[in-house]
């Protein structure tokens, strides 16, 4: 079977899961491409997608669509595959995972409908994307880590989550490395939710779940 029909072979929840977070991420390459002063240790993701700011040296509207529409459809082909997941699993823990996801999905998308020309309301629900999805990814690996077939990645769910928060919390990147944004403690954050969504349907498509499956 060719590489073409094995993932056309897929069902639509590995589909989406696999390939709507490329679709955000290339959006913020792009614009990122289009903003020659974005610089990852002094600015926010977020700034990409003000509407009006003139700092960033690009075409400030378009940098900003392309931002926040790449925002805005990943969050909803992710909510649409995080639903038939959900619908998939018998195991409670998952389920609260996966609803968990829910919610934090439906913050990503308020992220790129409430720019940050929308003040307040754009540091809330950012800040509840990124308080909201290190909950599923603990929840879930100490659901599975008692599977032998789940339990490297379980420790792995464990531990990201707790990197991100230092990243965070901490002055270090500051001190150490003179970053004086969040662009780089956003995607790294950001990349951890991809990688559990990643493995989880990897692991799902390859058997090593299906005690955890319905009939």
């Amino acid at each position: 079977m060719s590489l073409k029909d094995r993932i056309l072979s897929l069902p639509r929840y590995a589909l989406l899961g696999y390939f709507a977070p490329l679709i955000s991420l290339v959006c913020i390459m792009i614009a990122i491409g289009l903003s020659p002063d974005f610089l990852w240790t002094d600015n926010a993701l977020s700034d990409l997608g003000h509407y009006t700011r003139t700092d960033l040296g690009g075409p400030q509207l378009l940098v900003a669509i392309i931002f926040n529409g790449g925002l805005i459809t990943t969050a909803i082909l992710v909510l649409y595959s995080t639903f038939l997941l959900f619908s998939e699993f018998k195991d409670p823990f998952t389920k609260i995972a996966f609803g968990i996801f829910f919610i934090a999905s439906l913050f990503l998308l308020a992220i790129g409908i409430f720019s940050e020309n929308f003040g307040s309301l754009h540091f809330i629900v950012s800040v509840g994307f990124f308080l909201s999805f290190p909950w599923a990814m603990w929840i879930s690996a100490f659901s599975w880590i008692r599977y032998p077939s789940l339990r490297i990645a379980s420790v792995l769910y464990l531990i990201l989550p707790f990197l991100s928060v230092f990243l965070w919390i901490t002055p270090y990147p500051t001190e150490v490395f003179g970053w004086t944004g969040v662009a780089i403690p956003e995607i790294l954050t950001a990349l951890t939710a991809i990688l559990w969504l990643w493995i989880l349907i990897y692991h799902k498509e390859t058997g090593r779940m299906s005690m955890l499956l319905k009939e």
